[in-house]
């Protein structure tokens, strides 16, 4: 079974208001931005590793839209770390959390 999650969400902020919110959570979040392209809509970062989990490879991708843009996030286990049975489920989780986190911070 796969241990990628991705979940996507329509946000009614331009392009540039959903990537810095992103920011912002993945900045509280204590997460490592790994790399951005140069238009700033994608974004490679790893989160932090906690008393129960292992650290996470995820990326965002914002979209413009006519109406604002859509947001895809995804999140899979760490390539040096070893896989779990329950990682799928875990990280499922985890990336809707995320995608929650940074609704609430767009508003």
């Amino acid at each position: 079974m796969s241990s990628v999650a991705t979940t996507t969400f329509h946000s009614n902020a331009d392009a540039a208001t959903t990537v810095a919110a992103i920011q912002q959570v993945l900045a509280t979040n204590k997460s490592t931005v790994l790399g951005q392209a140069p238009d700033g809509c994608t974004i490679d970062f790893q989160t932090k590793k906690t008393l129960l989990n292992w650290e996470l490879l995820g990326r965002s991708i914002v979209t413009p839209a006519a109406s604002g843009s859509e947001v895809q996030l995804s999140l899979d286990v760490h390539h040096n770390r070893p896989p779990a049975l329950m990682d799928g489920m875990k990280n499922k989780k985890a990336v809707e959390k995320l995608a929650g986190q940074i609704q609430t911070v767009i508003g």
